[in-house]
């Protein structure tokens, strides 16, 4: 590790590629697949969310279990459609691999008690309204239970590991982001009319779906967020088939997951629609679900996001005690902090690009911003809340300021009088510039801004820096 706890990234050409390409032994077939999810666990243990209630039952009993239709459901995701999987499922190969993981789990008794064929694309559409949509909040409630045990079967967000707050490890991390699915139809209105003809047509529509902004950024540099271009139907659906502005007609989820290196071993923890009239759009949805993933894990250390989440949610997340590894947004001013007075010398502390900065003053009258060299990474936990301090290494010409004990008590100021810009003359960050302690830093010397809050007054001790 470099002296700078948060330095620079290396070359792309320094850097050692650990990605690998799939072999033959990581490839699964479509039929590996199907017996893979027939013979998982955990798909049966979900499936009694749906079991009906005790007591007397009215009516003709189902031709198929909830676990069929709750098969039926992944397959489907393999297979691309409903039509090409009730296909599959009628095929008595496919069925006799179905039916025999089904006794391995249930018994024999229960696989003879299945018809000779998979359901229908009929039946899956009637059970999907009648069976699974009404239950939909207890499936997810159970799936986020049940995920999170498998991923910690599989050493996953483990609690006995070593931790390091400055380089986590991948399989101490959980990844989110929000991805648009796309609306199976690019209708936004139910009737359309012929100018020419007069003719008045009907469109299917998806009433879920809305135009969302999918990847890149803004003219600013800010990430995209849920909006509607403005123009006509007919100008978005060329937008749509084109590309241009990115934007996709469907509707938003958000993904949270964890993963270890290696093929097919993430574990998908939870998920949530993203409405379009959310209040605070992606980012809400995504702070929810990662505080309740993060309070169910006590092994977590932290979450991997985009550019979506800002200074708020990561104040949030870094309060519980956890790390947030996000970009930086640009286009934020260097704020004034404090200036440490050490007797002989001063420093002026800014906070800029997620990190401390000392302004450094030039021979020509000006001023730059340097980056502060962080020792160490330190967390700090109250009662109800936790605390974030980097621990700097100050340069000075009279001897750099090396950081001290944090729990022992500050020696007196040289000067004899009482220090009122920092409770410890040693270097260390304050807690507003720890809020992204995974930031990358600026290897540009940044000139301040024009406007900013005044620093402390001059005396008679000279300001100290590294002269650029």
């Amino acid at each position: 590790m470099s002296d700078d706890l948060f330095g620079d990234r290396e070359p792309r050409a320094a850097r050692k590629k650990t990605a690998r390409r799939a072999g033959e032994a990581d490839l699964r077939t479509v039929s590996q697949r199907i017996t893979d999810v027939a013979r998982f666990d955990n798909l049966y243990r979900l499936a009694d969310t749906l079991a009906p209630a005790p007591g007397p039952r009215r009516g003709r009993p189902p031709h198929y279990p909830p676990y069929i239709y709750l098969l039926f459901l992944v397959l489907r995701g393999i297979h691309g459609s409903a039509r090409y999987c009730a296909g599959d499922l009628q095929d008595p190969s496919v069925w006799t691999t179905i039916r025999g993981s089904v006794a391995q789990h249930l018994g024999h008794d229960e696989a003879a008690r299945l018809p000779e064929v998979g359901p229908s694309r009929h039946q899956w559409q009637h059970a999907q309204r009648t069976l699974l949509i009404p239950r939909l909040e207890e499936l997810s409630e159970t799936f986020a239970d049940l995920a999170l045990a498998q991923a910690l079967r599989q050493g996953l967000l483990p609690t006995d590991a070593k931790r390091s707050w400055s380089s986590p490890q991948r399989h101490q991390l959980i990844a989110g982001d929000g991805t648009v699915a796309k609306s199976p139809t690019l209708s936004t209105t139910p009737f359309s009319v012929d100018p020419t003809t007069g003719e008045v047509r009907r469109h299917r529509v998806d009433p879920a779906s809305s135009w969302q902004k999918e990847g890149g950024a803004d003219r600013n540099g800010n990430d995209a967020q849920n909006t509607t271009p403005a123009g006509t139907a007919a100008d978005n659906d060329i937008n749509a088939h084109t590309g241009e502005g990115g934007m996709v007609l469907g509707t938003k989820f958000v993904v949270f997951s964890t993963r270890h290196r290696g093929y097919f071993r993430r574990v998908l923890l939870r998920y949530a629609h993203v409405p379009h009239n959310q209040p605070g759009g992606e980012a809400a949805v995504a702070l929810d679900l990662a505080c309740a993933i993060l309070d169910a894990a006590e092994g977590c250390m932290g979450v991997l996001y985009d550019g979506a989440l800002r200074g708020m949610h990561r104040d949030v997340i870094a309060r519980r005690g956890r790390l947030l590894v996000n970009k930086q947004h640009k286009g934020a001013s260097p704020r004034y902090i404090r200036t440490l007075d050490f007797g002989r010398c001063r420093h002026e502390l800014w906070s800029n690009s997620g990190r401390v900065h000392e302004r450094a003053f030039l021979d020509d009258g000006t001023s730059t911003l340097i980056p502060l060299s962080v020792g160490k990474l330190e967390r700090r936990a109250s009662t109800h809340t936790h605390r974030w301090y980097h621990l700097l290494d100050i340069p000075c010409p009279r001897g750099p300021h090396q950081p001290a004990n944090p729990s022992a008590s500050p020696p007196p100021p040289e000067n004899g009088t009482k220090d009122k810009a920092t409770p410890r003359p040693a270097s260390t960050a304050p807690k507003t510039s720890s809020r992204s302690p995974t930031t990358p830093p600026s290897t540009k010397p940044s000139t301040a801004a024009a406007k900013t809050p005044k620093p402390a007054s001059p005396n008679s001790t000279v300001p100290c820096g590294t002269v650029a």
